[in-house]
């Protein structure tokens, strides 16, 4: 079932320690309500042809409050309120740039611009996605791997980036990789939804965006 609205409580309760500055207010936030606010958002737009469009409106909507908790006003309205009337915003603006982008790759010829050297390097995958603009003059592809890798510590949440850029789409495979295959079949899905969704966020705050197909 969708992660359903936490209680207006809770919301302005872990919103007040962000205003307060605790350092772990922010991921907090960002935990209690990016899962409640793309399931509110996707009953809306259940049409969507590419889903990752509402996590990466929330999450950006949520970091800029995070970032700016200020920018928020109480006397207008509630927090939920707030964020869901930003991230549709959004929502409506990435999707308009998203239909531009599939009209013009309605003329794309995967034969034109097929790669013959077959690199599936996946860390390349995500320096591309990193920094689509190409590497700044002197600096290093292994430094950049090397600097996430330490923002992401963990064995598993590696092997499941890696899995998420490399195309991978099937529960299964990262139920492995998280060691979860013994569990009944709808936990393995939420869990592994709940670990990407987590991933999505964090590597969000360093300009990289999935866009699984």
């Amino acid at each position: 079932m969708p992660a359903s609205r936490p209680p207006t409580e809770a919301i302005d309760r872990t919103y007040q320690r962000v205003l307060a500055g605790e350092p772990d207010a922010p991921s907090d936030l960002i935990e209690l309500l990016l899962e409640p606010l793309v399931a509110a958002l996707k009953h809306r737009f259940p049409s969507l042809p590419d889903p990752n469009l509402v996590i990466d409106t929330v999450t950006d909507s949520l970091f800029r409050l995070v970032q700016d908790p200020t920018r928020f006003h109480p006397e207008r309205g509630t927090l939920w309120s707030y964020l869901v009337m930003d991230a549709l915003g959004d929502l409506r603006n990435a999707w308009k740039k998203e239909r531009r982008r599939l009209n013009r790759e309605q003329t794309f010829d995967p034969v034109a611009h097929d790669h013959p050297d077959g690199n599936s390097d996946v860390e390349g995958l995500i320096i591309r996605k990193l920094v689509p603009d190409g590497l700044p003059e002197g600096a290093d592809e292994a430094d950049l791997i090397a600097h996430l890798r330490a923002a992401i510590t963990n064995p598993q949440d590696w092997q499941v980036v890696l899995l998420m850029m490399g195309g991978e789409r099937k529960t299964e495979a990262f139920a492995r990789v998280l060691g979860i295959t013994d569990r009944p079949p709808a936990e393995q899905r939420r869990r592994v939804k709940q670990a990407k969704d987590r991933l999505r966020v964090m590597l969000k705050r360093r300009g990289a965006t999935f866009n699984e197909q």
